[in-house]
């Protein structure tokens, strides 16, 4: 029992993370009436809250600006900086275009194969994962998820859009990156070239279970008709999948689902 002015700092601190989590629970309450708004009694309701403790949270949200606020109507909206907040530089939802286009590939790269699918984009000297498909909690080792950024060379996608750079360019990144590899398993300068050359020789590449044991990819660079480099895709399984015949399998099922959508590799 705690109470006023005996609270400890503990107490406090507990105080306010319950109210946090509380706040952020309203936020997908109002977000899925977004478009015609919601009532204060509708949202303590759906939260089971108290009135005066929903208004109170609400509030905040409002003088945070991630809701709006209508005194006339007594509707809750989503706020603008809610939005400034999803379309921030490197921000997966920055490329919803590239993702919605991809999506039906990436999904049938998926079923087909049976295997976990990746979308990743180039942002600035990182890969970008803004989409997956497929089982990704079969692959509990595997630590790349949507809105993970890598540097370019680390990951079978990542390396893909490096290889798929300028060589100059591409060159100066590995240089630059050789010591952060070391930080991924067994990856190297060394390992990041070799997968580079690989895909310059067939449009294609494997990451053999170099960052994480057991666990290998394959990805294809992709392109647009006017030939720029929009993304990459991956296709992530145990390496026990990934045998030389399955390899070709896999790759021919990416390019087949990609060049359906109105890319190329």
């Amino acid at each position: 029992m705690t109470g006023t002015g005996q609270d400890t700092k503990q107490d406090t601190d507990r105080v306010a993370e319950t109210s946090l989590a509380k706040a952020i629970r309203l936020l997908p309450i109002v977000a899925e009436r977004n478009e015609s708004g919601v009532t204060l009694s509708a949202v303590a309701r759906k939260a089971n809250l108290t009135t005066a403790t929903a208004r109170r949270l609400l509030q905040g949200l409002v003088d945070g600006g991630l809701l709006s606020f209508d005194p006339y109507s007594k509707i809750y909206t989503l706020g603008i900086g809610i939005f400034n907040l999803a379309g921030a530089p490197g921000s997966p939802r920055q490329f919803d275009p590239v993702r919605m286009e991809l999506r039906p590939a990436l999904n049938e790269i998926a079923t087909v194969t049976g295997e976990t699918t990746f979308l990743s984009v180039p942002f600035n000297d990182e890969a970008l994962c803004i989409d997956a498909s497929g089982d990704t909690y079969a692959l509990c080792a595997n630590t790349l998820r949507v809105g993970a950024r890598r540097p370019l060379g680390v990951g079978a996608g990542s390396a893909a859009i490096l290889a798929a750079l300028p060589e100059n360019q591409c060159d100066r990144l590995i240089a630059a990156s050789s010591d952060t590899f070391s930080r991924y398993g067994e990856l190297n300068a060394a390992e990041v070239r070799r997968m580079v050359r690989h895909w310059r020789e067939h449009r294609w590449l494997i990451n053999g279970s170099i960052i994480i044991p057991d666990v290998g990819a394959i990805a294809v660079a992709v392109f647009d008709q006017t030939g720029q480099l929009r993304a990459a895709i991956s296709v992530a399984a145990l390496k026990s999948h990934l045998g030389p015949k399955h390899r070709k399998e896999i790759v021919a099922v990416m390019k087949r689902a990609i060049e359906r959508v109105g890319f190329k590799t």
